[in-house]
């Protein structure tokens, strides 16, 4: 029997290819290129402070971690080729690593690069703002800062057009006090929406934008002005 362009979409309609797609763009979102992504890429380039004894938390605060839905390493779902969500979790790390502890390395190696030392105090999950407060004050620091995620997901659309695939939303909120300083603090919210990287894994790609935000919210000119 020859080939019949009739029978060929009879058989592979346009939502059938697309489908089959996806089935093999998520291994290679997943694993992405050979080289990984650059360390500068990832670090955030953040003002040096004032005050050189500086303790920091970074607080899980998403409600589907809490309730136990999601493992507090999550990050993000990829869609497949019928929409379904399949939770990924990034390759190589340490198993017992929590999103807000990569987080939180993220931000001490942007201070480090900005000759400020951090000191990291790693707080147990369903610990709250207030809570971490009072036993920061404990720590003698002449700063402390706790930056709580009250959202932080990425979706990625492998069945859409690559420009229309990622999308990350976040919801920080930061606090800085101290022994002469009352609470300041603010809230960051936002959407990104942007094209698949043909660079990066979805992991890679994602740690840029955590880049991004981290970056915006230390150049806040609150933020900024408590830490001095």
């Amino acid at each position: 029997m020859g080939y019949s362009p009739a029978v060929s979409k009879r058989y592979y309609p346009r939502h059938m290819r697309k489908r089959t797609f996806a089935a093999v763009l998520i291994p290679l979102l997943l694993a992405g290129c050979a080289t990984p992504v650059e360390r500068s890429e990832i670090t955030p380039k953040l003002y040096p402070v004032a005050e050189k004894n500086v303790a920091m938390s970074v607080l899980e605060a998403r409600p589907y971690v809490l309730s136990g839905d999601k493992q507090p390493k999550f990050e993000g779902i990829i869609r497949g080729g019928f929409g379904i969500p399949h939770t990924v979790y990034r390759p190589n790390r340490p198993e017992d690593e929590r999103f807000v502890d990569l987080v939180a390395g993220m931000i001490k190696d942007g201070f480090a690069e900005a000759n400020a030392s951090i000191t990291v105090v790693v707080m147990p999950l369903g610990t709250t703002a207030e809570d971490a407060l009072r036993k920061m004050r404990a720590t003698g620091a002449g700063r402390y800062v706790i930056v709580e995620v009250v959202e932080s997901n990425w979706t990625i659309n492998a069945h859409r057009e690559r420009h229309e695939a990622s999308r990350y939303k976040y919801d920080f909120a930061v606090y800085v006090a101290g022994a002469d300083l009352p609470v300041q603090s603010k809230r960051f919210t936002g959407l990104l929406e942007d094209e698949l990287s043909t660079k990066y894994n979805v992991f890679d790609m994602h740690s840029i934008s955590y880049r991004k935000v981290i970056e915006s919210m230390f150049a806040d000119p609150i933020i900024q002005r408590a830490l001095q």
